[in-house]
């Protein structure tokens, strides 16, 4: 560290439930946007179309099971190289990784972390955006000379999508002077500025918060949180619905549409009105109501 650094941190970035749904609800767009970019790059280089398909009608159960594994096994080992390849970047820049995995506000999260050891902007900037880069890179190149891999699509797209925080990271990093450093602290990220750079040259934002914007964010957090859940639901229970060949089914009544699932010998489909969304919203503010009452109450919960 440069001794004309504060020793200590000038702002420390945490992970919190806010920033972690709208990185989940942006990772959803940017999978989607990715898959759909990788597929027509297959589709003008190889002249074909790209189909995915979950068999069990024709293979029995067990062969829908096996493509299902076998799908979990590709994004294991994806998530497995996205993490070595950060620990290589942390290693070249004269870090010492290290690797974990923990669970995170109900999510998943496999890491690689330096704690200790203090880089230049630019050479962080490079450490946490070098998976993201390598392996989609890598990736396309595998998927021009082997037109039988369509299940590249999927790296990339899983790999891009899970770049997220990668990627925002960046973004807010390079707002900021370039004489910084930064600490990767695996459950934070600390950033240590010249005694000249203020803590308002940084581009996050305050921790003070009014009851209004208080508000607001909570009511950002109850929507991002319904479209992230239907949204992981929706993806979780096509392959599962499939795989055990359900019969169409619908969740509605003379009035309205809840959800619907269409399986038939042209193909398969599933989706959520947006009466479903209001109706998740609503219990989620009137769990969220009550349970603000029990606490002004001091009652048990």
């Amino acid at each position: 560290m440069n001794r004309t650094t504060r020793t200590e941190a000038l702002y420390v970035f945490r992970l919190t439930p806010e920033v972690l749904l709208i990185w989940t609800t942006l990772s959803l767009f940017l999978f989607i946007l990715t898959a759909s970019g990788a597929s027509w790059y297959y589709a003008i280089i190889h002249h074909q179309t790209v189909s995915f398909s979950i068999k069990s009608a024709e293979g029995g159960i067990w062969q829908g099971i096996i493509g299902l594994v076998v799908l979990i096994a590709i994004t294991f080992a994806t998530t497995i190289i996205h993490e070595l390849v950060h620990g290589i970047a942390f290693a070249t820049f004269g870090g010492s990784p290290r690797y974990g995995l923990k669970v995170k506000y109900f999510l998943p999260l496999a890491y690689a972390t330096s704690p200790g050891d203090i880089f230049r902007r630019n050479a962080f900037i490079v450490i946490i955006l070098a998976p993201l880069l390598v392996i989609d890179i890598v990736s396309l190149l595998m998927l021009t000379i082997f037109p039988q891999a369509p299940w590249l699509i999927w790296v990339i797209a899983f790999n891009t999508s899970g770049a997220i925080g990668d990627i925002w990271i960046s973004v807010q990093l390079l707002r900021c002077p370039k004489s910084i450093e930064v600490e990767d602290r695996e459950e934070s990220i600390a950033i240590y500025a010249p005694l000249n750079v203020t803590r308002q040259e940084l581009p996050f934002t305050s921790s003070d918060k009014s009851r209004s914007s208080s508000g607001r964010k909570a009511l950002l957090n109850i929507v991002l949180t319904t479209f992230v859940l239907m949204s992981i639901f929706g993806f979780l229970l096509l392959p599962i619905l499939k795989i055990l060949e359900a019969p169409s089914f619908a969740i509605d009544s003379n009035f309205f549409l809840l959800m619907r699932w269409e399986n038939t010998q042209k193909g398969f489909s599933f989706k959520f009105t947006a009466l479903s969304f209001v109706i998740v919203i609503f219990t989620l503010l009137l769990l969220t109501f009550i349970t603000n009452m029990l606490r002004r109450l001091r009652l048990p919960f």
